[in-house]
C-alpha cells in the first residue's frame, strides 16, 4: 500500500510538474504533451522539445530583425545614390564657380595693376600740371607786357605813316595843281594869241570866217582833252598811293608776327636730291596748302625698321598739342596726296620745340616674313581636310563665315573623310553633308546662298528641328554600323548660337546638342557650326569647357584679338602670347595695305586662328570664290542613301560599285526623289506659293528655281513660302 502510495504521489508531482512546465509553450506543444501518455515519454524526449521551441523562437525573432535590417541597408542604398546624384552636381556646379572665380580674379589683379599704373600716371601728371600752371602765369605776364608794347608801337607808327602819308599826298597834290596851272595858263596865252591873230586876219580877210571857227573849236576841244587826262593822272597816282599804303600795312603785320615768333609761310630745308628730303618738304608744303598751317622743316631721320622721322619748327603763337591734332586728323589725306603707306604719328618731342611726323614708305612686315608667322591658304585647306570634322567658326557679322564654311565642305568632300572621324584613317566611301541656316527664307541678303544644295533646314522651326534629326541619324548609324562604314555625315548648323537661343527651352536644347558631339562623334559624324559669339558658355547649355568638342576656327584681327585676351593665356605662355599679339598689328597692316589692290570681294585677303591642340596657328583664307561642287555626284551619294536606308534594302556591302545608278530602276528613283525640306517640317498636303504675288501657279525649271505663272517673276527654292 504504501509502495502504490508513493508511486501515485509521484505520478501526480511528474504530471504537476509537467503541467507547470508546459504552461511556458506554445498550445500546439502543450496539447501534443497531453496527448502522449506520461508514461511513453522519455525525460529526454521532453527535454529536446523544450529546447526546441525556445531555438525556434529565436529563429523567428532573427528573421525578423534580419528582415529590418535588409530594409534599412536598402533605405541606406538609395540615400547613399542620391547623396552621390547630388554631390555631382555640387562638383560641376563647384567647378563652374572655380572657372568663374578664376576669371574674377584675373579680372580684379588686372583692375589693381592699372589702378597702381594711373596712380603713378596721375602723380606724374600732377607734377607737369603744377609745373605748367606756375610756367603759365609767367608766359601770361609776359605776353600782357609785350601786348602793352606791342599796341603802342601800333599807335605810334600808324600815326607817324598817316601824317607822312599826308604831308606826301598834299606835296603831289600842290605840285600837280601847279603843274595843271601852268599848263593852263601857257594854253590860254597861246589860245589868246591865237585869237588876237585870228581877228588880224578876220578883219584883213573876210571870207575867212569859217574856218576861224573850225580852229576855235579845235583848240576847245584839245584843252578839254587836257585837262581830262590832267584828272585821270591824278586818280591813278592816288590809287598808287593807298596801294602802297595797303601794302606797307601788310608788312607792318608780318614784321609783328615775326617779333612774336610765328611763321608767315613754310620754310623749306635744303636736302638736294635726296627723296626723303623732298617728301619733307612736301609735307609742309601740302599742309600749308590745305590746312594754311606753316612749318620749318629741320630735318629727317631714317630709322632702322624703315620709318622716316621729320622734325617741324612751329610758330610760337600756335600751342603744339593744336598742330599735333591738325596734322593726326589730315594724315590719311596727306599720305593719299603724297603716296605714302601710313603716318604711323604725329608727336611733339618733350626736350625741344619740335613737331615730329613720323612716315613709312610700305608695310612694315615683308612678304618673306610674313610666310614664318602665317600660313598659305593651301596649308589651311590641308590643315582642315586631315583633321577631325568638329569645326566651330567664329567670326563678326559679313566677315565670310558662310563662304568660309562653302570653301571648306567642298574641299572636305574633293579630300573624302576618314573612318571614326580622327586624324587617321581608310577613307569613307560616300559622304553627306546637311545644313541648318535659319535665315535662308527670310534673309533679304543671302539671294545666292552657296551652300543652297545641302540646305535642308531654312527657318528657325526647321533649324531647331535638325536637333532630333540628328540624334535620330546618330541612332540609327549605332544599329547599322555598316550604313555608317559606307557614308560620313557632315552637319553644318550655321548661326548656331541664334538657333538654339530660338528654342522654348535653350539650355535643354544645348545640352541635347553635347549630347549628340559627345556620342556619336566616332559614328562617321562630323559638324561644322558657325557663330559670332568668342565666349562658349553664350551658347544656351554649353560651357568653357565644352570647347574641346571643336577645333575652334576665329576670323579677322579683331575678334582674334578678343579671343586672345580671353582665352590666350590658357594656350600660350607669356612670352608667346606678347609675340603673337605683336605679329597681329604688323599682319593686319600688311593685310591692309594688300586689300587695297584688290577690286573682287572675293579675292580679299582674310586671317583666321585656328585653335589647335598643341598651339593655335595663323592661316590666311582661301578665296572664297574657290567653291566647287561636283552636284552629279552629290545627288548620286544622296540617292545611294536613300535606297541604303529603304527597308526593302537587303545588301549589306553598301557602296557605289554594288548601287550604280543603272542598278536602280527609274521607279525607284523618282519615288525617293524629291525636293529638300526648306522652311520648316513640311507635309504632303502643302502647297509652294509665290512670295511676291501670293500665287501657287508655280513651276518648277530645270535649274529648280520657281517661275511663277501670275506675276511671272522667277524664284530660288529657298525663298518659295510653302502652305
Amino acid at each position: 500500500m504504501k509502495a502504490i502510495h508513493g508511486l501515485g504521489l509521484g505520478v501526480f508531482g511528474f504530471c504537476t510538474g509537467l503541467a507547470f512546465a508546459s504552461g511556458g509553450f506554445p498550445n500546439d506543444t502543450a496539447k501534443l504533451i497531453s496527448m502522449l501518455g506520461i508514461g511513453a515519454l522519455p525525460a529526454s524526449f521532453i527535454t529536446y522539445l523544450v529546447a526546441d521551441t525556445k531555438s525556434q523562437r529565436l529563429l523567428t525573432h532573427a528573421e525578423s530583425k534580419n528582415e529590418q535590417a535588409g530594409q534599412t541597408l536598402h533605405k541606406i542604398i538609395r540615400d547613399f545614390e542620391r547623396s552621390k546624384s547630388r554631390l555631382a552636381t555640387v562638383s560641376s556646379q563647384l567647378e563652374s564657380l572655380k572657372d568663374e572665380l578664376k576669371e574674377a580674379r584675373n579680372t580684379i589683379n588686372s583692375l589693381g595693376h592699372n589702378k597702381l599704373e594711373s596712380t603713378a600716371i596721375i602723380a606724374q601728371l600732377q607734377a607737369k600740371l603744377n609745373q605748367l600752371s606756375t610756367q603759365t602765369q609767367k608766359d601770361t605776364q609776359r605776353i600782357e607786357y609785350l601786348e602793352s608794347e606791342t599796341e603802342q608801337w601800333e599807335l605810334n607808327f600808324k600815326t607817324q605813316v598817316e601824317a607822312e602819308a599826308n604831308k606826301r599826298f598834299q606835296l603831289a597834290k600842290s605840285q600837280e595843281l601847279e603843274k595843271i596851272y601852268h599848263e593852263h595858263d601857257s594854253i590860254t596865252s597861246e589860245a589868246m594869241e591865237l585869237f588876237r591873230r585870228l581877228q588880224n586876219w578876220g578883219e584883213k580877210v573876210a571870207h575867212g570866217h569859217q574856218s576861224k571857227a573850225e580852229i576855235i573849236k579845235s583848240l576847245a576841244s584839245s584843252y578839254n582833252e587836257n585837262l581830262d587826262e590832267v584828272g585821270e593822272a591824278i586818280t591813278s597816282e592816288r590809287q598808287n598811293y593807298l596801294l602802297q599804303i595797303e601794302l606797307l600795312n601788310e608788312r607792318i603785320g608780318q614784321l609783328q608776327q615775326q617779333l612774336l615768333g610765328d611763321l608767315i609761310e613754310p620754310v623749306y630745308g635744303e636736302f638736294g636730291f635726296d627723296i626723303n628730303g623732298k617728301i619733307a618738304n612736301e609735307i609742309a608744303r601740302t599742309l600749308f596748302t590745305d590746312i594754311s598751317l606753316a612749318l620749318n622743316v629741320k630735318g629727317f631721320q631714317v630709322k632702322p625698321d624703315s620709318v622716316v622721322d621729320v622734325g617741324y619748327g612751329y610758330s610760337r603763337s600756335v600751342h603744339p598739342k593744336a598742330i599735333v591734332e591738325a596734322i593726326s586728323k589730315h594724315s590719311d589725306t596727306l599720305a593719299k596726296k603724297l603716296g605714302l603707306f601710313k603716318i604711323t604719328s604725329v608727336r611733339k618731342l618733350e626736350i625741344t620745340d619740335c613737331i615730329v611726323v613720323s612716315y613709312r614708305m610700305g608695310p612694315a612686315i615683308k612678304t618673306d616674313e610674313i610666310k614664318l608667322m602665317v600660313g598659305t591658304p593651301d596649308e589651311f585647306i590641308n590643315y582642315v581636310t586631315s583633321h577631325p570634322i568638329r569645326y566651330r567658326l567664329i567670326a563678326d557679322p559679313g566677315v565670310g563665315k558662310t563662304p568660309t564654311t562653302a570653301v571648306m565642305i567642298s574641299e572636305i568632300l574633293k579630300a573624302g573623310c576618314t573612318r571614326g572621324n580622327t586624324g587617321k584613317g581608310e577613307k569613307v566611301p560616300n559622304t553627306l553633308v546637311t545644313v541648318s541656316y535659319p535665315g535662308a527664307v527670310a534673309s533679304l541678303k543671302d539671294s545666292n546662298y552657296p551652300l543652297e544644295h545641302f540646305l535642308k533646314y531654312g527657318d528657325t522651326t526647321a533649324a531647331i528641328k535638325s536637333f532630333d534629326d540628328c540624334l535620330d541619324d546618330g541612332n540609327f548609324r549605332v544599329q547599322n554600323p555598316t550604313f555608317a562604314a559606307n557614308f560620313f555625315q557632315i552637319w553644318a548648323w550655321d548661326e548656331l548660337d541664334n538657333t538654339l537661343n530660338s528654342c522654348s527651352e535653350p539650355y535643354k536644347a544645348g545640352e541635347n546638342l553635347k549630347k549628340i558631339l559627345k556620342q556619336f562623334g566616332h559614328n562617321n559624324i562630323g559638324w561644322i557650326v558657325s557663330g559670332q559669339s568668342v565666349m562658349t558658355k553664350q551658347i544656351p547649355g554649353f560651357t568653357n569647357d565644352d570647347r574641346s568638342l571643336f577645333t575652334e576656327i576665329i576670323i579677322g584681327i579683331p575678334k582674334i584679338r578678343h579671343y586672345l585676351n580671353t582665352y590666350g593665356k590658357g594656350k600660350n605662355s607669356e612670352s608667346n602670347l606678347a609675340k603673337l599679339i605683336r605679329n597681329l598689328d604688323a599682319i593686319e597692316e600688311y593685310i591692309n595695305h594688300k586689300n587695297e589692290l584688290v577690286t573682287d570681294d572675293a579675292r580679299l585677303l582674310r586671317v583666321a586662328l585656328v585653335v589647335d591642340s598643341r598651339s593655335p596657328k595663323l592661316y590666311f583664307l582661301p578665296n572664297l570664290d574657290k567653291v566647287s561642287f561636283n552636284y552629279q555626284e552629290i545627288e548620286d551619294t544622296k540617292r545611294l542613301a536613300r535606297v541604303a536606308k529603304s527597308p526593302d534594302t537587303n545588301d549589306t556591302r553598301l557602296t557605289r560599285d554594288t548601287l550604280k545608278p543603272s542598278t536602280v530602276s527609274t521607279d525607284t528613283v523618282m519615288s525617293v526623289a524629291s525636293f529638300p525640306t526648306i522652311g520648316g517640317s513640311r507635309q504632303s498636303d502643302t502647297k509652294p506659293y509665290c512670295p511676291h504675288c501670293g500665287h501657287a501657279n508655280l513651276t518648277v525649271r530645270k535649274d529648280k528655281r520657281y517661275y511663277c505663272l501670275n506675276c511671272k517673276k522667277i524664284t530660288v527654292s529657298n525663298k518659295i513660302v510653302w502652305k
